[in-house]
C-alpha cells in the first residue's frame, strides 16, 4: 500500500470532546497503518502525540461565523504547503475528500426549531455551510456512526447512499474484573464522602445544554424524596453556572466534576447513567456505561439508544419527549434495585458479545481505501 500524507481537519481540539476524541483516535489508527498524518486546527488544548504533525492556524474573529471563514481561508493557504494527498474533515469544511460525521445532520437537528430561530444569521450561515458541503455534485465520502444519519442526509440533500460508510462504535474495552469494579465503587464513594448505600445518578457529557442536563436536573428534583440518600454527579466540560439554579432546586446533593480522565471510576461508582439528550448523533457514553455494567436511561434522539434496548440494559424515552415520562422512569430506576442489577448483568453480557470497539480502526481502513483510489 502506498504511503500517503493525510490531513485531518477540525475547528478546535480539546480533551473529553467526543468529536475531538474521534478525530485523534482515527488519526492515530491511520498513522498505525503507515501513513503520515497532519492535523489542522485553530487551537489545541491538551497533549499532542509525537507521531502526529499538528498545525495551529489560530482562532481569529469576533463571531463563530467570522472565525470559521478565517479558518477556511487559512486552510486554503496552508494545505498546499504540505502536499497533502487527501483531507478528512471532522467539521463541515468545504472541499474535503472525506467527512467524518461525528455531529448530526444540522438541518435535521434544527428542523423543529422556531421560525424566529430559522431567521437568525447563525442558523442561515450553518444551513448554507452544510448545503455547500452536501448539496453539490462533489460532496465528500462520508463516515457515519448510525444508519439514522444516512437517512437524514439523504432526505435533506438527496445524497447517494453509496457515499456513506457506516462505522461500528468505538469505545474502550473495560478489562476490570467484578472485584476491581466493586473496589472502584467503594474507593470513589469514600473519597467523595458518599454513602455506600446511597443511590447515585450519573451524567456524563461535554456540552450540558444539548446533552439534556436541564431535563436530568428536573427529573432529579421530581424524585428528591424517592430515595433515602440520592446524589447526582455531573462529569464533563460545560458551563455549570447556567444550571446552578436548577441544581439548587434539585433538593439533593449535585456535584459538578468537570472533564475527567478517570470517568471509568464514575461508571463503576454510580447506580445508573441519566442521559436525556436533545440531540446526539451517537452517544458514546451510553456504550461506555454498558461496558461497566451501568444501566442507562436515555432518549431516542441518541444514535446509540437502540443498543440500550437490544441489550435490555436500560430504558429509552421516546419522542416527542415528555418530562413527566422521564420523571416516572427515573423513579423506577431509583426504587427498583433488582431491576438495575439485572440490567447490569445484561449490559456486561452485551458488551462481551458485540463489537463496540473497532470504530477508529475501521475508519482508518476506509480512509486509506478512498484516498488510495483517488491518488
Amino acid at each position: 500500500m502506498l504511503t500517503m500524507k493525510i490531513g485531518f481537519v477540525l475547528y478546535d481540539y480539546f480533551p473529553f470532546g467526543g468529536l475531538q476524541e474521534d478525530c485523534l483516535a482515527t488519526a492515530l489508527a491511520t498513522h498505525a497503518r503507515g501513513h503520515e498524518v497532519h492535523i489542522f486546527a485553530r487551537t489545541w488544548k491538551g497533549d499532542q502525540p509525537e507521531t502526529i504533525h499538528a498545525h495551529m492556524l489560530e482562532k481569529v474573529g469576533w463571531s463563530n461565523i467570522s472565525r470559521n471563514d478565517h479558518f477556511f481561508k487559512a486552510l486554503k493557504r496552508e494545505l498546499p504547503k504540505h502536499e497533502i494527498d487527501g483531507v478528512v474533515a471532522f467539521s463541515r469544511i468545504p472541499g474535503a475528500d472525506i467527512y467524518f460525521a461525528a455531529d448530526p445532520c444540522y438541518v435535521e437537528r434544527v428542523k423543529s426549531k422556531s421560525a424566529l430561530f430559522k431567521w437568525s444569521p447563525r442558523h442561515r450561515y450553518y444551513k448554507a455551510l452544510e448545503q455547500t458541503v452536501f448539496g453539490s455534485t462533489n460532496s465528500p465520502e462520508t463516515l457515519v456512526l448510525t444508519d439514522r444519519e444516512i437517512d437524514a442526509f439523504h432526505q435533506h440533500y438527496g445524497s447517494s447512499r453509496e457515499q456513506f460508510h457506516l462505522l461500528p462504535p468505538g469505545v474502550d474495552r473495560n478489562h476490570n474484573s467484578e472485584a476491581e469494579a466493586s473496589n472502584n465503587r467503594q474507593e470513589l464513594r469514600t473519597e467523595l464522602g458518599t454513602a455506600q448505600d446511597a443511590t447515585v445518578a450519573l451524567f456524563v457529557g461535554s456540552g450540558f445544554r444539548i446533552k439534556g442536563l436541564d431535563r436530568a436536573l428536573r427529573a432529579i428534583r421530581a424524585n428528591q424524596a424517592t430515595a433515602k440518600q440520592l446524589e447526582f454527579w455531573v462529569v464533563g466540560n460545560g458551563k455549570p453556572a447556567r444550571f446552578q439554579k436548577l441544581a439548587k432546586q434539585a433538593g439533593v446533593t449535585v456535584r459538578f466534576f468537570g472533564g475527567r480522565a478517570d470517568t471509568a471510576r464514575f461508571y463503576d461508582a454510580a447506580d445508573f447513567l441519566l442521559h436525556p439528550a436533545y440531540s446526539e448523533s451517537a452517544g458514546k457514553v451510553l456504550l461506555e456505561a454498558l461496558t461497566h455494567g451501568l444501566p442507562v436511561l436515555t432518549t431516542d434522539t441518541c444514535g446509540y439508544a437502540p443498543h440500550i434496548l437490544d441489550a435490555k440494559a436500560g430504558a429509552v424515552i421516546e419522542s416527542p419527549f415528555s418530562q413527566e415520562t422521564l420523571n416516572q422512569t427515573v423513579r423506577t430506576f431509583i426504587q427498583d434495585s433488582d431491576q438495575r442489577q439485572q440490567m447490569s448483568k445484561n449490559a456486561l453480557a452485551y458488551a462481551a458479545a458485540e463489537d463496540l470497539y473497532s470504530c477508529h480502526q475501521a475508519a482508518a481502513k476506509i480512509i486509506e481505501k478512498i484516498l488510495s483510489e483517488k491518488t
